[in-house]
């Protein structure tokens, strides 16, 4: 089973910090050219309580013609949100 949190203090009040935890981004098409983008970042854990994967999402739009926004949106969610977890990048898969 996989949980989906949007409340990052939700999400870290559920979180078993003594395993890994990782973080990734996905870039999703807003449009059907692919102009406009929702970055979408995640970070990966394991529940403490039942084991179940815990999915934390945060997004935030951003336009391709400038893809420097991306790289610069998913370095702030990274410090924001990961670093201080501990989390390395990758995913957590059911």
């Amino acid at each position: 089973m996989r949980e989906l949190l949007y409340d990052y203090e939700e999400f870290k009040a559920k979180v078993d910090r003594s395993k890994p935890l990782h973080h990734r981004a996905v870039q999703k098409p807003l449009d059907k050219h692919g102009v406009f983008v929702s970055l979408v970042f995640q970070i990966y854990g394991l529940d403490r309580n039942n084991g179940h994967v815990l999915v934390f999402e945060a997004e935030k739009r951003a336009s391709q013609a400038d893809p420097e926004t991306c790289r610069k949106a998913y370095r702030e969610f990274a410090q924001k949100y990961a670093e201080p977890l501990g989390s390395t990048e990758g995913a957590w898969r059911p």
